[in-house]
Protein backbone atom coordinates (compact mmCIF):
# COMPACT_ATOMS: atom_id res chain seq x y z
CA UNK A 1 0.00 0.00 0.00
CA UNK A 2 2.83 2.49 0.99
CA UNK A 3 4.35 1.74 -2.87
CA UNK A 4 1.31 2.70 -4.35
CA UNK A 5 0.64 6.21 -2.36
CA UNK A 6 3.79 7.16 -3.56
CA UNK A 7 3.59 6.02 -7.24
CA UNK A 8 0.17 7.93 -7.12
CA UNK A 9 1.59 11.16 -5.45
CA UNK A 10 4.57 11.31 -8.26
CA UNK A 11 2.09 10.40 -10.90
CA UNK A 12 0.24 13.65 -9.57
CA UNK A 13 3.29 15.84 -9.14
CA UNK A 14 4.91 14.71 -12.71
CA UNK A 15 1.49 16.12 -14.26
CA UNK A 16 1.61 19.59 -12.62
CA UNK A 17 5.37 19.43 -13.76
CA UNK A 18 4.29 18.67 -16.99
CA UNK A 19 1.86 21.36 -17.57
CA UNK A 20 4.62 23.36 -15.83
CA UNK A 21 6.61 22.56 -18.32
CA UNK A 22 4.42 23.72 -21.08
CA UNK A 23 4.03 26.78 -20.17
CA UNK A 24 7.50 27.80 -19.70
CA UNK A 25 7.89 26.82 -22.53
CA UNK A 26 5.94 29.13 -24.38
CA UNK A 27 8.41 32.33 -25.76
CA UNK A 28 7.16 35.42 -27.27
CA UNK A 29 10.47 37.45 -28.69
CA UNK A 30 11.02 40.81 -29.27
CA UNK A 31 8.97 41.27 -32.56
CA UNK A 32 9.46 45.20 -33.96
CA UNK A 33 8.39 46.25 -37.54
CA UNK A 34 10.31 49.40 -39.15
CA UNK A 35 7.76 51.16 -41.62
CA UNK A 36 9.81 52.93 -44.32
CA UNK A 37 8.29 54.77 -47.67
CA UNK A 38 7.84 51.86 -49.63
CA UNK A 39 9.06 48.33 -47.21
CA UNK A 40 7.87 47.30 -44.25
CA UNK A 41 10.54 45.57 -42.00
CA UNK A 42 10.15 43.04 -39.34
CA UNK A 43 12.55 41.58 -36.68
CA UNK A 44 11.86 38.76 -34.83
CA UNK A 45 14.20 37.72 -32.30
CA UNK A 46 15.47 37.27 -28.41
CA UNK A 47 16.83 41.12 -28.39
CA UNK A 48 15.73 43.44 -31.01
CA UNK A 49 18.99 46.00 -29.50
CA UNK A 50 21.37 43.61 -31.09
CA UNK A 51 19.43 42.20 -33.87
CA UNK A 52 17.86 45.60 -35.54
CA UNK A 53 17.99 45.63 -39.25
CA UNK A 54 21.09 48.11 -39.23
CA UNK A 55 23.76 45.78 -37.44
CA UNK A 56 22.60 42.61 -39.23
CA UNK A 57 24.14 43.86 -42.29
CA UNK A 58 21.05 43.71 -44.43
CA UNK A 59 21.73 45.12 -47.45
CA UNK A 60 24.30 42.33 -47.66
CA UNK A 61 22.10 39.52 -47.06
CA UNK A 62 19.84 40.91 -49.60
CA UNK A 63 22.14 40.89 -51.95
CA UNK A 64 22.34 37.39 -51.84
CA UNK A 65 18.96 36.94 -51.98
CA UNK A 66 18.64 39.44 -55.23
CA UNK A 67 21.61 36.77 -57.72
CA UNK A 68 19.30 33.85 -56.30
CA UNK A 69 15.99 35.46 -57.85
CA UNK A 70 17.57 37.13 -60.72
CA UNK A 71 18.70 33.32 -62.09
CA UNK A 72 14.34 32.47 -61.28
CA UNK A 73 11.42 33.73 -62.82
CA UNK A 74 8.60 35.02 -60.37
CA UNK A 75 5.39 35.55 -61.94
CA UNK A 76 3.65 38.41 -60.02
CA UNK A 77 1.07 38.15 -57.80
CA UNK A 78 -2.78 38.24 -58.88
CA UNK A 79 -4.65 40.66 -57.03
CA UNK A 80 -5.33 40.18 -53.66
CA UNK A 81 -2.47 37.47 -53.54
CA UNK A 82 1.54 38.22 -51.84
CA UNK A 83 4.58 35.98 -53.42
CA UNK A 84 6.41 34.54 -50.24
CA UNK A 85 9.83 33.76 -50.79
CA UNK A 86 11.60 32.29 -47.78
CA UNK A 87 15.17 31.63 -47.60
CA UNK A 88 16.69 29.46 -44.73
CA UNK A 89 20.35 29.98 -44.22
CA UNK A 90 21.65 26.44 -42.75
CA UNK A 91 24.91 27.84 -40.67
CA UNK A 92 25.53 27.33 -37.04
CA UNK A 93 25.59 31.57 -37.32
CA UNK A 94 24.61 34.78 -39.26
CA UNK A 95 28.09 34.84 -40.48
CA UNK A 96 28.77 31.24 -41.78
CA UNK A 97 26.23 29.94 -43.92
CA UNK A 98 26.88 26.41 -45.60
CA UNK A 99 23.58 26.91 -48.01
CA UNK A 100 20.27 28.07 -48.44
CA UNK A 101 17.31 26.95 -48.89
CA UNK A 102 14.56 28.96 -50.89
CA UNK A 103 10.88 28.36 -50.78
CA UNK A 104 8.32 30.02 -52.98
CA UNK A 105 4.58 30.19 -52.44
CA UNK A 106 1.51 32.34 -53.26
CA UNK A 107 -0.41 32.88 -50.17
CA UNK A 108 -3.75 35.63 -49.99
CA UNK A 109 -3.57 39.19 -48.34
CA UNK A 110 -6.10 39.96 -45.75
CA UNK A 111 -6.83 43.48 -46.51
CA UNK A 112 -8.79 43.73 -43.11
CA UNK A 113 -5.20 42.71 -40.73
CA UNK A 114 -5.42 46.40 -39.75
CA UNK A 115 -3.17 47.30 -36.16
CA UNK A 116 -4.93 50.33 -35.15
CA UNK A 117 -3.51 52.12 -31.72
CA UNK A 118 -4.97 54.57 -29.33
CA UNK A 119 -4.14 57.87 -31.42
CA UNK A 120 -5.82 56.37 -34.57
CA UNK A 121 -2.51 55.66 -35.99
CA UNK A 122 -3.17 52.55 -38.38
CA UNK A 123 -0.99 50.33 -39.70
CA UNK A 124 -1.35 47.73 -42.56
CA UNK A 125 0.03 44.09 -40.81
CA UNK A 126 -0.77 42.83 -44.26
CA UNK A 127 1.53 45.12 -46.48
CA UNK A 128 3.60 44.09 -50.15
CA UNK A 129 2.69 41.86 -52.77
CA UNK A 130 5.82 40.49 -52.39
CA UNK A 131 7.77 39.27 -48.78
CA UNK A 132 10.85 37.85 -48.21
CA UNK A 133 11.65 35.89 -44.88
CA UNK A 134 14.99 35.73 -43.57
CA UNK A 135 15.44 32.35 -41.35
CA UNK A 136 18.31 31.88 -39.29
CA UNK A 137 18.76 30.19 -35.98
CA UNK A 138 16.47 32.43 -33.28
CA UNK A 139 15.93 35.53 -35.78
CA UNK A 140 13.70 36.05 -38.55
CA UNK A 141 13.65 39.42 -40.82
CA UNK A 142 10.73 39.37 -43.00
CA UNK A 143 10.91 42.35 -45.27
CA UNK A 144 7.66 43.45 -47.32
CA UNK A 145 7.43 45.14 -50.44
CA UNK A 146 5.71 46.23 -53.45
CA UNK A 147 7.86 45.72 -56.29
CA UNK A 148 11.29 43.76 -56.20
CA UNK A 149 13.30 46.40 -57.61
CA UNK A 150 12.74 48.25 -54.02
CA UNK A 151 15.11 45.69 -52.73
CA UNK A 152 17.97 48.12 -53.75
CA UNK A 153 16.73 50.74 -50.73
CA UNK A 154 18.36 47.72 -48.17
CA UNK A 155 21.96 48.83 -49.30
CA UNK A 156 21.52 52.82 -49.04
CA UNK A 157 22.81 54.76 -46.49
CA UNK A 158 19.57 56.37 -45.58
CA UNK A 159 18.18 52.79 -44.91
CA UNK A 160 21.27 52.56 -42.30
CA UNK A 161 20.60 55.87 -41.33
CA UNK A 162 16.62 55.53 -40.58
CA UNK A 163 16.97 52.04 -38.85
CA UNK A 164 19.64 53.05 -36.37
CA UNK A 165 17.19 56.65 -35.44
CA UNK A 166 13.96 53.71 -34.98
CA UNK A 167 16.14 51.55 -32.85
CA UNK A 168 17.52 54.43 -30.84
CA UNK A 169 13.90 55.52 -30.55
CA UNK A 170 12.63 52.55 -29.42
CA UNK A 171 15.04 52.17 -26.53
CA UNK A 172 14.48 55.83 -25.12
CA UNK A 173 10.82 54.80 -25.60
CA UNK A 174 11.09 51.57 -23.30
CA UNK A 175 13.82 52.24 -20.91
CA UNK A 176 17.20 50.09 -20.27
CA UNK A 177 15.46 47.54 -18.05
CA UNK A 178 12.72 45.41 -19.49
CA UNK A 179 11.37 42.07 -18.70
CA UNK A 180 8.72 41.50 -21.21
CA UNK A 181 9.76 40.95 -24.78
CA UNK A 182 8.67 44.12 -26.81
CA UNK A 183 6.23 44.52 -29.44
CA UNK A 184 6.68 47.63 -31.59
CA UNK A 185 5.69 49.54 -34.38
CA UNK A 186 8.26 52.49 -35.79
CA UNK A 187 7.17 55.14 -38.45
CA UNK A 188 10.10 56.20 -40.45
CA UNK A 189 8.05 57.87 -43.31
CA UNK A 190 8.38 61.46 -41.46
CA UNK A 191 11.73 62.99 -40.09
CA UNK A 192 11.09 62.02 -36.52
CA UNK A 193 11.16 57.98 -35.67
CA UNK A 194 6.97 57.97 -34.04
CA UNK A 195 7.43 54.95 -31.89
CA UNK A 196 3.93 52.87 -30.94
CA UNK A 197 4.31 49.72 -28.23
CA UNK A 198 1.53 46.90 -28.81
CA UNK A 199 0.86 45.32 -25.92
CA UNK A 200 1.87 41.45 -26.80
CA UNK A 201 -1.58 40.10 -24.51
CA UNK A 202 0.81 37.02 -23.76
CA UNK A 203 3.41 37.50 -20.87
CA UNK A 204 5.33 34.86 -19.55
CA UNK A 205 5.26 35.14 -15.60
CA UNK A 206 7.10 34.04 -13.35
CA UNK A 207 6.17 31.22 -11.81
CA UNK A 208 6.29 28.22 -8.93
CA UNK A 209 7.45 24.87 -10.01
CA UNK A 210 6.47 22.01 -8.68
CA UNK A 211 7.75 18.61 -9.43
CA UNK A 212 9.32 14.57 -8.71
CA UNK A 213 11.96 12.25 -10.55
CA UNK A 214 14.28 9.39 -10.13
CA UNK A 215 17.71 9.04 -10.10
CA UNK A 216 20.54 6.37 -10.25
CA UNK A 217 24.20 6.82 -9.82
CA UNK A 218 27.50 5.65 -8.06
CA UNK A 219 28.82 7.29 -4.88
CA UNK A 220 31.31 5.80 -3.20
CA UNK A 221 31.81 2.78 -5.63
CA UNK A 222 28.39 1.59 -4.71
CA UNK A 223 25.45 1.76 -7.07
CA UNK A 224 22.49 4.06 -5.44
CA UNK A 225 19.25 4.98 -6.43
CA UNK A 226 17.23 7.91 -5.63
CA UNK A 227 13.47 9.24 -5.64
CA UNK A 228 13.38 13.26 -5.60
CA UNK A 229 10.66 15.94 -4.98
CA UNK A 230 11.13 19.71 -5.66
CA UNK A 231 9.33 23.01 -4.66
CA UNK A 232 10.86 25.91 -6.59
CA UNK A 233 10.56 29.80 -8.31
CA UNK A 234 11.04 30.27 -11.76
CA UNK A 235 12.13 33.97 -13.00
CA UNK A 236 11.25 34.68 -16.44
CA UNK A 237 13.35 37.73 -18.43
CA UNK A 238 11.82 38.56 -21.59
CA UNK A 239 9.73 35.91 -22.11
CA UNK A 240 12.50 33.07 -21.15
CA UNK A 241 12.96 30.99 -18.35
CA UNK A 242 16.33 32.43 -16.38
CA UNK A 243 16.75 31.37 -13.13
CA UNK A 244 15.46 28.76 -10.74
CA UNK A 245 15.40 28.54 -6.69
CA UNK A 246 14.76 25.49 -5.65
CA UNK A 247 14.63 23.17 -2.27
CA UNK A 248 14.97 19.57 -3.20
CA UNK A 249 14.60 16.48 -0.93
CA UNK A 250 15.92 13.55 -1.97
CA UNK A 251 15.26 9.86 -0.68
CA UNK A 252 18.69 7.83 -1.09
CA UNK A 253 18.97 3.89 -0.77
CA UNK A 254 22.52 2.38 -1.20
CA UNK A 255 21.89 -1.43 -1.27
CA UNK A 256 24.33 -2.11 1.02
CA UNK A 257 22.07 -3.87 4.25
CA UNK A 258 19.58 -5.16 1.85
CA UNK A 259 17.62 -8.03 3.31
CA UNK A 260 14.30 -9.56 3.93
CA UNK A 261 14.33 -8.07 7.14
CA UNK A 262 15.98 -5.15 5.82
CA UNK A 263 15.06 -3.51 2.98
CA UNK A 264 14.55 0.00 3.02
CA UNK A 265 17.03 1.82 4.81
CA UNK A 266 16.64 5.30 3.08
CA UNK A 267 18.83 8.03 3.74
CA UNK A 268 17.24 11.76 3.22
CA UNK A 269 19.02 14.72 1.90
CA UNK A 270 17.51 18.43 1.58
CA UNK A 271 19.16 20.72 -0.90
CA UNK A 272 18.96 24.28 -1.79
CA UNK A 273 19.44 24.96 -5.30
CA UNK A 274 19.98 27.54 -8.27
CA UNK A 275 19.28 27.10 -12.00
CA UNK A 276 20.57 29.49 -14.76
CA UNK A 277 19.78 29.42 -18.57
CA UNK A 278 22.80 30.74 -20.09
CA UNK A 279 21.26 31.07 -23.55
CA UNK A 280 19.10 33.66 -24.89
CA UNK A 281 17.71 31.37 -27.80
CA UNK A 282 14.38 29.46 -26.67
CA UNK A 283 15.18 26.88 -29.55
CA UNK A 284 18.52 25.96 -27.31
CA UNK A 285 18.04 26.06 -23.49
CA UNK A 286 21.20 25.98 -21.46
CA UNK A 287 21.06 24.92 -17.95
CA UNK A 288 23.31 24.72 -15.64
CA UNK A 289 23.39 24.73 -11.71
CA UNK A 290 24.48 24.89 -7.89
CA UNK A 291 22.82 23.14 -5.00
CA UNK A 292 23.79 21.98 -1.16
CA UNK A 293 22.70 19.64 0.19
CA UNK A 294 22.68 18.28 3.99
CA UNK A 295 21.71 14.86 5.22
CA UNK A 296 18.71 15.71 7.45
CA UNK A 297 17.61 11.78 8.74
CA UNK A 298 20.66 8.99 8.60
CA UNK A 299 19.23 5.46 8.20
CA UNK A 300 22.70 3.46 8.23
CA UNK A 301 26.03 3.51 8.32
CA UNK A 302 26.68 4.83 4.30
CA UNK A 303 26.53 8.42 5.15
CA UNK A 304 28.32 9.59 8.12
CA UNK A 305 26.50 12.30 10.31
CA UNK A 306 26.93 15.77 9.55
CA UNK A 307 27.16 14.99 5.67
CA UNK A 308 27.26 17.14 3.03
CA UNK A 309 26.69 17.17 -0.60
CA UNK A 310 27.92 19.70 -3.57
CA UNK A 311 25.88 19.25 -6.54
CA UNK A 312 26.95 20.32 -10.45
CA UNK A 313 23.48 19.85 -12.15
CA UNK A 314 23.81 20.13 -16.14
CA UNK A 315 20.50 19.66 -17.88
CA UNK A 316 20.23 17.59 -20.81
CA UNK A 317 17.09 18.29 -21.98
CA UNK A 318 13.39 18.51 -20.16
CA UNK A 319 13.74 14.95 -18.84
CA UNK A 320 17.63 13.98 -17.81
CA UNK A 321 19.81 15.73 -15.91
CA UNK A 322 23.33 14.77 -15.26
CA UNK A 323 24.77 15.77 -11.35
CA UNK A 324 28.37 15.58 -10.29
CA UNK A 325 28.77 15.44 -7.04
CA UNK A 326 31.02 15.93 -3.72
CA UNK A 327 30.30 14.31 -0.52
CA UNK A 328 31.73 15.06 2.84
CA UNK A 329 31.64 15.25 6.54
CA UNK A 330 31.81 18.85 8.54
CA UNK A 331 34.32 21.21 6.86
CA UNK A 332 35.72 19.34 3.81
CA UNK A 333 36.49 16.18 5.83
CA UNK A 334 36.48 12.71 4.32
CA UNK A 335 35.63 14.10 1.00
CA UNK A 336 34.57 11.36 -2.08
CA UNK A 337 33.12 12.05 -5.52
CA UNK A 338 30.08 10.77 -6.64
CA UNK A 339 27.65 11.16 -9.76
CA UNK A 340 23.76 10.53 -10.89
CA UNK A 341 21.86 10.73 -13.52
CA UNK A 342 18.19 12.10 -12.95
CA UNK A 343 15.10 11.59 -14.81
CA UNK A 344 12.15 14.56 -14.10
CA UNK A 345 8.37 13.16 -14.66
Amino acid sequence: MKTFKTVSIVFILSIISQSVTAVSATFKGDTIRYKFDKVLVEVTSPNFVSNSPERLQLGERVSQVQKILNEMTIEKPSEGERVMIAVRDVGNDLLEGNFKILELRNEKMNSKDLVIFDDGTIFEKDFGRYCISLNYHDLIMKLYLDNLSDLSYFSSDLFMQKAKSGTESIQKEIGQHRKYPVQAWVDLRAGTPEVFIQDSGDKPLDMLLISGGIGAGWVRNTFVSDLNFRLGLGFVNRGMMKNIYSVDWSIMYDFTNSSDENYFDLNHFVSLGWEHNFSNSPLEEKWYGLSLGYLVKQNNHFFKENTFRLSMNKKINNTFSVKPELYFNDFFKNIYPGIRLSVAF
